[in-house]
């Protein structure tokens, strides 16, 4: 297994993107045990948490800049649809001077947020985006009711 040093932002953003689960992919990397990612097991919350802790150090700017430098847009990420259609996943659709962004299942969108300011939009995109175990990075975004959230 690899050394338990931490990872250069651009080796970060490649697991990022790569959509791994990063508590798996981290003990897995550290050589920890396995059995540890299964977090109905007390303590193992906590382990897995360290171990993506010990690798994991980009910041929100990181993961801004290393998009912008690859000519991403958050919209742009290869998890998110931007054209409606009938299939699940997650959606970010332009309406006029609005963007919805939504889930959909089964061909049914739930959990839906509409936004005014397109950079308002893009801050959540970017939430969706970061894995729960890197949760402490994602910002509070307004929706165009004045509403404040985090996730959908």
């Amino acid at each position: 297994m690899s050394t338990s040093a931490t990872l250069s932002i651009a080796e970060q953003m490649r697991v990022l993107q790569s959509k791994a689960d990063v508590a798996t992919w981290a003990l897995e990397h550290l050589g920890l045990p396995p059995e540890w990612r299964d977090t109905n097991v007390p303590g193992n919350t906590e382990r897995c948490q360290e171990a993506v802790n010990r690798l994991f150090t980009l910041t929100r700017a990181d993961i801004e800049a290393s998009l912008a430098a690859q000519g991403l847009q958050p919209e742009n990420l290869p998890h998110v649809r931007t054209e409606v259609d009938s299939r699940d996943g997650s959606y970010f659709i332009a309406k006029g001077r609005c963007w919805e962004f939504y889930f959909q299942e089964r061909g049914q969108p739930w959990a839906c947020a509409v936004f005014d300011d397109l950079t308002e939009a893009r801050k959540l995109l970017l939430n969706n985006f970061i894995p729960i175990w890197l949760e402490h990075l994602r910002v509070p975004c307004r929706t165009k009711d004045g509403k404040v959230i985090r996730e959908l």
